[in-house]
């Protein structure tokens, strides 16, 4: 019967191309008296999926008194933001303008940290420009409003000082080879390539400017205030959980391993090699937001909402819980190697 659940499940999960959790306080029928029993859903597959399995599996969540069910959330077009509203306390991610809108609409939703994706890009440009402020005026390709190569372009040109919602015109173009098309064409003047992508445009003779690594958001963890500040100690006891779930992928590649294993089934078995490498590459152990990615979102956001513009990277955060264990040594303690944080 546990395989024919966790079938069903996997067939959900894989089905998402966006994924989202939540976590929803209800009354414990078979924990003990300190222990609170906390539904965990998500929809798709990704990072905080695999951490908040092998904090299941492992018995992380347990060892802090919580005992996790997890559920499916049949959203994955909006990572099941709109789903989960009411709730009392949850952690996923979905689509940007989603999670940004429903804040602007008056949703209580609050971030409790992120995982970041540091990655390498350059910026192909048309010839007559050699540096990033002199795009100002111009037309910058990005594949979609909300895509990667918009959040990209949209933090590279404010660390030149230019912003994005009203000193370009962002161009949706399409992907990499049909925007080298528009550059080559002058249909635009610049566009954000990913490395590989980069160095076969100068293959090709286009120019490319080099950039600073680029940090993308790939996941939040989200609460509301209201629970917040109905029981903090049951936010508290998850990020404790989670961080040891973050801790134990870090540490225990074997095991995690295993348990994503148990989840998924892949054709090739060294693809668990390179999702776990993709993963760690993500995770440290203290999962602090940033500010230029979460700028990023908000600049896309504001596309669609001017309303937008007058949020604040530090105010969609509440760190105090992330910054508690950081100072009273939880995540030194729970690393045999110190590790920056």
């Amino acid at each position: 019967m546990r395989e024919l659940v966790r079938n069903r499940r996997l067939a959900t999960l894989i089905a998402g191309s966006f994924f989202c959790a939540s976590l929803l306080m209800v009354p414990s029928l078979r924990a003990s008296e300190h222990s609170k029993k906390l539904r965990l859903a998500y929809a798709g597959w990704g990072l905080e999926t695999a951490i908040a399995w092998v904090g299941i599996e492992a018995g992380l969540f347990k060892k802090y008194d919580l005992d996790v069910e997890e559920v499916i959330i049949r959203d994955p077009p909006s990572g099941g933001v709109q789903a989960l509203i009411g709730v009392d306390i949850f952690l996923g991610f979905g689509n940007p303008l989603n999670v940004l809108q429903t804040i602007l609409t008056g949703g209580d939703i609050v971030f409790l940290g992120s995982h970041v994706s540091v990655e390498q890009f350059g910026f192909g440009v048309s010839s007559d420009i050699s540096t990033m402020q002199a795009l100002k005026g111009k037309k910058i390709g990005v594949s979609a409003v909300g895509g990667i190569s918009d959040l990209v372009a949209r933090v590279i040109l404010r660390r030149a000082g230019l912003d994005p919602t009203k000193d370009v015109e962002m161009a949706f173009i399409g992907f990499s080879p049909q925007r080298m098309i528009a550059l080559s064409q002058n249909l635009i003047q610049g566009t954000p390539l990913s490395s590989d992508v980069a160095s076969e445009a100068k293959r090709r003779g286009i120019k490319v400017l080099e950039v600073k690594d680029v940090p993308r958001i790939t996941a939040l963890l989200m609460t509301t205030r209201s629970f917040i500040k109905k029981d903090e100690e049951a936010v508290r006891r998850f990020m404790k959980g989670y961080l040891a779930a973050i801790h134990y992928y870090l540490t225990r590649r074997t095991e995690s391993i295993g348990i994503m294993k148990k989840f998924l089934s892949l054709g090739d078995p060294n693809a668990f090699d390179t999702m776990y490498e993709a993963f760690a590459a993500q995770l440290g152990p203290f999962p602090a937001p940033s500010g230029e990615a979460t700028q990023a979102i908000i600049d896309v956001v504001t596309v669609a909402d001017q309303k937008a513009k007058n949020l604040k990277p530090q105010a969609l955060f509440e760190l105090r819980f992330l910054e508690e264990l950081k100072q009273s040594g939880f995540i030194d303690n729970l690393y045999s190697e110190k590790k920056s944080l």
